[in-house]
């Protein structure tokens, strides 16, 4: 073996010993504060509940809108739910954590390590409220595929969108998080993403065309939310598809780039 394969399997081996370590210390956590995480769990069902409600009450007057049944309805927001659950359980607590770990300069303590220290941080904690309510979208997902029967393509392609969804909520609040290097008046401004992908848990065909067209092609939060419910319909196209696998590259790339950049303006508290 080569020694620079060693030292790259070496480095995976370290990233899982301490990733393992951080698992542990996220649960020791959110077992300590019991009660916030019994509400967290109980308001997640409570949102998800009122947009099925929300949704009954759409299709109550009509049996399509746009083109869309309530089922196609009731697949889209429960999608557009699993994808923030599925962010919120590996991502939204590492994030909190970061922005604040950058602002009081106390990086120190993963630079110095001999870790990458943007996937350390951005795998830093987990929020395991958030469990219950990937597994609840889990379980009526999979009722709703049931009941449109699709292929084993369909099944697999819907699978790739919804982790693409996942990577692009991720790659925007990164990229969010880590322009505190420089501006340190952006905290209340880390909730833009989410409205974003909130506002994108809509049929695409509900906006206007100008709107339609910068959050399918410019900002494809429309694409990721809607994209998965069109393959079930059969009613995609290859090219949206990578689309938004290139917009995901990308933003990532772009967020890595971001996080060496912002080092370099990183003013440690000691």
């Amino acid at each position: 073996m080569e020694k620079g394969e060693f030292e790259v399997r070496r480095s995976w081996y370290v990233m899982f010993r301490i990733y393992k370590t951080l698992i542990a210390q996220s649960l020791e956590e959110n077992m300590t504060y019991r009660t916030t995480t019994v509400l967290t769990i109980i308001f997640g069902i409570a949102f998800y509940a009122i947009s099925i409600v929300a949704g009954g009450v759409y299709f109550s007057f009509a049996k399509t809108i746009y083109g869309w049944q309530f089922i196609d309805y009731l697949n889209l927001i429960t999608t557009a739910n699993l994808i923030s659950y599925m962010y919120q359980l590996f991502f939204v607590v590492s994030h909190e954590e970061l922005t604040e770990t950058i602002l009081q300069g106390n990086l120190d303590y993963s630079l110095l390590r001999p870790i990458n220290s943007y996937w350390f941080h951005a795998f830093y904690r987990l929020d395991f409220p958030s469990t219950i309510t990937v597994l609840l979208t889990v379980l009526v997902e999979s009722m709703i595929l049931w009941s449109r029967q699709p292929t084993i393509q369909q099944l697999i392609l819907y699978i790739l969108s919804v982790l693409l969804g996942v990577l692009f909520v991720f790659d925007i609040n990164q990229i969010f998080v880590t322009a505190t290097f420089w501006f340190d008046g952006l905290t209340s401004l880390t909730g833009i993403p989410e409205d974003i992908m909130n506002a994108s848990a809509r049929p695409s065909k509900i906006y206007p065309s100008l709107v339609r067209m910068i959050f399918l092609w410019f900002v494809p939060s429309l694409a990721v939310t809607n994209l998965p419910v069109e393959i079930i319909q059969r009613n995609y196209s290859w090219g949206s598809f990578l689309w938004v696998v290139a917009i995901d590259l990308l933003l990532l790339r772009l967020s890595y780039i971001e996080w060496q950049h912002g080092l370099r303006h990183y003013v440690s508290a000691d």
